[in-house]
């Protein structure tokens, strides 16, 4: 169980350094305009840019806590509780509710698999 938790945690890290890569150097750009569901006329302007790179280094910062924590603190979920607080709280402000399974499941899963060990 203990590699079980491993994976899932390093997976949500993964996915909040793709994220973080994203919303730091891809914007504006067609993908980024598609997953994030944005126009990129939109993205184009300058303080798009920088609130979009703004977000992005604390997705950057999420990650880093959580490979700092499942290897200095295995036992603590403390950083996938603020992803699941970030996925549930992006879910409520954008109406968009698949971020609760894009971001939230997969810290859920990791969160659950981490006390189980």
């Amino acid at each position: 169980m203990k590699i079980i938790s491993t994976l899932l945690v390093l997976f949500v890290a993964v996915e909040h350094f793709y994220i973080a890569w994203l919303e730091m150097t891809q914007i504006p750009s067609e993908k980024a305009s598609e997953l994030f569901n944005m126009p990129y006329e939109f993205m184009e302007q300058k303080r798009v840019q920088t609130l979009f790179s703004n977000q992005g280094l604390y997705n950057g910062f999420l990650a880093i806590g959580l490979v700092w924590a499942r290897f200095a603190a295995p036992d603590n979920i403390l950083f996938l509780g603020f992803v699941l607080i970030a996925a549930a709280w992006g879910a409520f402000s954008s109406g968009n509710k698949s971020i609760l399974l894009k971001q939230g499941l997969p810290a859920f899963l990791a969160a659950a698999a981490v006390i189980a060990a």
